[in-house]
Order: C-alpha cells, then structure tokens, then sequence
C-alpha cells in the first residue's frame, strides 16, 4: 500500500513539474516573439523612414566587400529589408506562417551577426544603420544586439511546433501591416523623412556645425560643415538662403534643377539669396549648369556631406541667420511665396 501510494504521489508530482515547465516554455516563446518582433518591427520603420539614407549604408557595405555594382539596386534592397523586416516582425507575433518565417528570421539574423561582427573586428562600417539616425549603434553594440536576437530567434526555431497563433486575424493583421509599410516605404522615398533624426534637421545652426559641436549630453550634432561662403561671393550665415543641394549632378533629377532656376528667378529682389552646393567636378558642373540654365554660385562639396544634410538630389534647404528653418524634396519643390511664409514659422 505505502508503495502504491508512493507511486501515484511520484505521477502527480512528474504532471505537476510537466505543467510548471509547459508553462514556463509558453511563457518564454511569447516573450522571445515579442521582444524579437518589436525589434525587427522598430528596425523596419525607423529604416523606412529613411530609404535613402539606409540605401548610402547599404553602399558602405558594399564597397567594404567589393561588390559596387550591387549599388544600382541600393534603394530597391533597401526598400526590400525594410517591408521584410516589418513582415517579420508581424508574423512571428501573430504566429503568421511561423515555421517559413522563424525559418528565414534565422536565416537574416546569421546573416546579419556576421556583417556586423565582421564590421566590429576589422572596424570597416562604423555604424551598422540598423535604426538609422534615431539610434547610432557602434560595431560592437550591433553585434551584440545581433547576438541577444539570435538567441530569442533559436528559441522560437527549435520550438517553432508549439506556437501558438493568433486565430483568424494573424493572416489579415500581418498583410495590412506589410501593405502600410510598403506605401510608408515608397511615400519618404519620393519625399523626405517623416520623422527626421539626421544631424541637419531643421532648428540645426549650420554655424556651429563648422566645427566639431558637441551637445550637453555628449552627441555630435553635426561635423565638419564647409560653409559655402568660402566658394561664393554671398555668405550663407548672414540674412535668408535658400540652399540648393545637388550631391551628384549627374545623376540629380534634372527637372527638380530646372525647376530650382525657375525659383530662383522669382526669388531675385527678395531678401533670398539662392546659393548651390554639389559634389560633382568642375565639367559636369559647367555642362549641366549650361544645360539647364544655373545662374546660381555653385560650391564645390563633399559629396557624403551633401547626402547626409538632406535626402533628395536636388534638395533644398532654406536658412535663416544660418539656422535651418525648412527643407523640401525636389518633388516638393515650394513656390516663392511658401519660401517666404516658411520664414515666419
């Protein structure tokens, strides 16, 4: 009797510490599918906030492992991992497709921990750009994140049978979320960020950014600014300029240039001066200078410089008193009288 006994207490106590451990499992998944697809979800919309600032991330990595060809398709991927990782982020939450996503999340994530553990060891991409401007993450910082996501991610991979879904609206709510990302995506692709985290964001004085400025808190608000002024006749710093930012004048839009002759003209006898920038050489400047009218000075640049003050090519930057008070897309491109407007916000 007293070994039956000890038998059924035996059985319900292995049914008890079966319970508590199915349980905790339970737990732990829903934990690592949160804590990984708000992750990858964040990731994705900080990114697609700024396509074209992550497409000149995607270049550095390109350069650093001698395939430059693939920046033809900078924007396309960029595009592409953004919308996929906001899939991602969805579908493991929702249990959407588990198995194929857990699947080609790991897939990324291995991907991912070796560029940036290659970029940590041998210091080649300082910043991974994996949330963009909003949080600089130095190479070490990106691997390490890149490894506590590895560890949720095999978690989820090798209980990837026992996640639960979440019933009919897993397959709805991922798709819309994947469709408002992708309308997200092309939207600051033809336009500027949304939300703007870069170092030249309007309320930035361009005057402080001539040298090294550092904010209370520590961070580098802007560096190595090369005022135009040192090319042109007009300085920049003093009164209104509206800045006509041209990167490369090659590849630059060439109706956006056009249309910045056009406002510049109607500017003239107003207190706007209008002052260009570029990063091209000496003939391409001359030829699509003739080629399109430019009357404007035109100051020779740093082309990354150039990328980093304002995502669009041409892009426009208007300053007061050095202070930078508004920007626009060359598919926004404001007419005189919301130039001036744009002076008494």
């Amino acid at each position: 009797m007293p070994s039956l006994l000890s038998f059924i207490y035996n059985g319900i106590k292995q049914t008890n510490r079966y319970k508590i451990m199915e349980k905790s499992l339970t737990y732990i998944l829903w934990f690592s599918r949160i804590t990984v697809g708000l992750l990858f979800i964040f990731s994705g919309l900080i990114k697609a906030n700024d396509t074209v600032g992550f497409g000149y991330k995607l270049d550095e990595y390109f350069d650093v492992f001698g395939m430059p060809f693939l920046k033809t398709f900078s924007w396309s991927l960029s595009a592409l991992i953004c919308v996929l990782e906001i899939f991602l982020g969805f579908a493991v939450i929702t249990g959407y497709q588990f198995i194929k996503s857990v699947w080609l999340l790991l897939l990324l994530i291995i991907f991912f921990t070796f560029l940036t553990g290659y970029s940590a060891i041998f210091d080649k991409v300082t910043d991974c750009g994996c949330f963009g401007d909003a949080i600089p993450l130095t190479p070490w910082q990106s691997f390490y994140k890149d490894i506590y996501l590895l560890v949720f991610i095999l978690i989820m991979f090798f209980n990837r049978s026992k996640v639960q879904i979440m019933g009919t609206f897993a397959s709805p709510l991922t798709w819309a979320a994947t469709l408002l990302s992708v309308i997200f995506t092309w939207y600051t692709w033809q336009h500027l960020p949304v939300v703007d985290f870069r170092a030249y964001k309007p309320g930035t004085d361009l005057q402080a950014c001539t040298t090294k400025f550092i904010e209370a808190e520590g961070k580098i608000r802007c560096k190595d600014y090369t005022p135009f002024k040192f090319a042109c006749e007009e300085d920049e710093f003093e009164g209104n300029t509206l800045m006509v930012i041209m990167y490369d004048m090659e590849t630059a839009d060439l109706e956006g240039v056009r249309k910045s002759v056009a406002l510049a003209q109607s500017l003239a006898g107003t207190d706007i001066k209008v002052m260009g920038g570029t990063g091209s050489g000496s003939d391409a400047r001359e030829r699509i200078a003739n080629e399109t009218g430019i009357q404007y000075c035109l100051s020779p640049q740093d082309m990354t410089m150039l990328k980093t003050m304002i995502r669009s090519n041409p892009g426009f930057i208007l300053l007061k008193s050095g202070k930078v008070q508004q920007m626009w897309h060359y598919n926004d491109i404001p007419d005189a009288a919301e130039v001036q407007a744009s002076l008494n916000k």
